[in-house]
């Protein structure tokens, strides 16, 4: 979805998918990636895809360190104002 169109979409948000989308920000991370899981699984009538080994490796490498705190994290807000600027 075109980044002007998904502006526009988040404008008309209805009501219900804002509440539901606020539930959502206070679960924990774990809780987060359970919750893309299923929505993942019900687009695609089932389990999500299966990663390949590789990117599977490389994000739990990436999710590892976030714990031990050796990287930085950006709220979403954070990466729209980056992305506004490109």
């Amino acid at each position: 979805m075109p980044i002007a169109h998904r502006r526009a979409h988040n404008r008309i948000m209805n009501e219900r998918v804002k509440q539901i989308a606020d539930q959502a920000r206070r679960l924990s991370a774990d809780e987060q990636v359970e919750l893309m899981d299923e929505l993942l699984a019900m687009m695609h009538d089932g389990p999500a895809p299966v990663l390949d080994k590789a990117l599977l490796e490389e994000c739990e490498r990436r999710w590892d360190a976030y714990k031990r705190g050796e990287t930085k994290s950006y709220t979403w807000d954070e990466v729209k104002a980056q992305l506004r600027k490109l």
